[in-house]
């Protein structure tokens, strides 16, 4: 008669380390059973998006705390001079302070060690939890994965153009210790600097296995947003990265920039249709006076505005009959960025230092650089390039409507019969609510002023929200494969299960790379 089977389940101590646990004499006949927790790891790493990363000052004091919706409340009421001050790359650096979100069998010192206190419990933390329980689910309420999520994809589609998984795909994950990582960074300095975070992140987390008697060799990355042009920038520009990193997920990546930037940077966040929408705008500033100042001196959300990749003509000026688009041959940085004194131009200098209220040749000239030495260039320096295991979805949804073009559009003008011969777009702002209205003295006729008041449209082009169709599909001729989801949310992008399915489904296929590295399990 065959022995009843008595699994005792693996306890993973503070210091990584696994423990099984079982009483000296069973009370029954029964054989004690240890599932082995595979010896060699690729770490999975979660890179957050912008605002998504807990920021502290030079004190280590939290100044922004993405846990939840109170605890950044306090933003709705700081002045434009507050949020410069605080919010400057200078004096700020990634904090760890975060809450640690629950549900998982691991203790909250093992999670913060690895790296989940340094992102937004609010918009990750759910998906942290998710996603290590799906790839460490050897146990019995999956029937030790018999009936995990990942032998669920063996039978369900994550989209109707890409195939199942199969078996051997599932079964070669589970040869592999799958430990889900986080690595925030600071999302105001230059997305470069930022991917170098993460490149001595990716080692420090290898190494920390090594030590541990971990075979540990490389790992993959889940993107979100910002996050995905931080990794490219690790994988393809920087020396020897490609190398550690297996394959790459990205969610909802502005991959060739969003003209919703430039949007927020002249009218605020938009309040979009709901109280929590609203409530966002108020905090992120929904007026142009609390964005820009932060905006300007921040290269890391400079670089999401549109890269010459992006196209031409995307910001339009549409005065009657007469339409301006630009930029013209692809040079936004000349043509709209550092356009000083238009009034379509990317920046308000009267905003730049909300404590003088005044303009300075040199404040003009450190925005103008940090166009030229950060933004350019970085555009530059992943142009075209993706790890060559990618794999990314994006937002496709007319619900989400998103700005692809920006156009403002004359809404008044002066009531003369020739007020239409009055070229607009060189002429001085007699008024700006700072929301998107801005009215031009357009010139004169005789002693009489003649004004024209422009407004921004609202969104036209399908997205999430805030990256368009455009430059969220974007990656697709370079990937093993991609995807557009209706009713995808920007910030709230690995929220819902089928893009939580496709990240996991993605990080099987990315795993079965292993093929020909030294990870590669041996045929005897």
């Amino acid at each position: 008669m065959a022995a009843t089977e008595r699994v005792i389940q693996p306890k993973i101590a503070e210091d990584g380390s696994v423990h099984f646990s079982s009483v000296t004499s069973a009370p029954d006949d029964s054989t004690a059973v240890c599932y082995m927790v595979p010896k060699r790891a690729i770490p999975v790493i979660v890179v957050p998006g912008v605002m998504g990363t807990n920021l502290a000052d030079l004190k280590d004091n939290p100044v922004w705390l993405v846990d939840s919706s109170k605890t950044l409340a306090k933003w709705a009421i700081k002045t434009p001079t507050y949020r410069k001050n605080t919010l400057d790359p200078s004096r700020t650096k990634v904090s760890d302070q975060g809450s640690i979100p629950t549900g998982t069998v691991l203790s909250e010192a093992e999670l913060r060690g690895r790296g989940w206190g340094t992102v937004s419990k609010m918009f990750y933390g759910d998906f942290l939890v998710w996603l290590e329980n799906a790839l460490n689910d050897c146990n019995p309420a999956t029937d030790y994965g018999n009936n995990g999520l990942r032998a669920q994809l063996e039978q369900e589609l994550v989209a109707p153009n890409l195939a199942k998984l199969s078996g051997s795909e599932v079964d070669l994950s589970y040869k592999y210790y799958l430990p889900v990582h986080a690595v925030g960074y600071n999302w105001l300095q230059s997305n470069a600097e930022s991917a170098q975070w993460l490149a001595d992140q990716i080692d420090s987390i290898i190494d920390g296995y090594r030590k541990r008697k971990y075979k540990c060799e490389k790992v993959i990355l889940v993107t979100h947003s910002m996050g995905g042009l931080v990794s490219r920038y690790c994988a393809e520009v920087l020396d020897g990265y490609r190398d550690k990193i297996l394959g790459i997920v990205h969610g909802v990546m502005p991959a060739t920039g969003s003209a919703t930037a430039y949007r927020r940077v002249k009218a605020g966040t938009e309040p979009g249709g709901n109280l929590i929408s609203y409530g966002t705008s108020l905090v992120l500033g929904n007026m142009s006076s609390k964005v820009m100042p932060v905006f300007a001196q921040s290269a890391g959300p400079l670089q999401l505005l549109p890269s010459p990749e992006y196209g031409p003509g995307w910001l339009k000026i549409r005065d009657g009959e007469r339409l301006i688009s630009l930029p013209l041959k692809g040079n936004p940085y000349d043509d709209i960025y550092t356009k000083r004194g238009a009034w379509w131009g990317l920046i308000d200098e009267d905003l730049l230092d909300p404590e003088t209220k005044s303009t300075s040749d040199q404040n003009w000239a450190n925005f103008k650089d940090l166009i030229a030495k950060d933004v350019r260039q970085f555009h530059q320096a992943i142009s075209g390039k993706y790890h060559p295991h990618t794999y990314a979805f994006w937002g496709d949804d007319k619900e989400h409507k998103t700005w692809g073009d920006v156009v403002w559009k004359r809404t008044q003008a002066s009531s003369f019969w020739n007020s239409d011969a009055y070229d607009v777009q060189n002429k001085p702002v007699n008024a700006n609510n700072l929301m998107g209205r801005i009215d031009v003295l357009a010139g004169n006729l005789g002693p009489v002023d003649v004004h024209k008041t422009f407004e921004l449209q609202a969104a036209g082009e399908n997205g999430d929200g805030t990256v368009p169709i455009r430059s969220g599909s974007a990656p697709a001729p370079y990937a093993q494969a991609a995807v557009g989801y209706k009713d995808v949310d920007h910030g709230a992008a690995y929220t819902k299960l089928p893009q939580q399915k496709f990240a996991l489904w993605g990080i099987v296929k990315v795993l079965q790379n292993v093929a020909g590295t030294t990870l590669e399990y041996k045929k005897a």
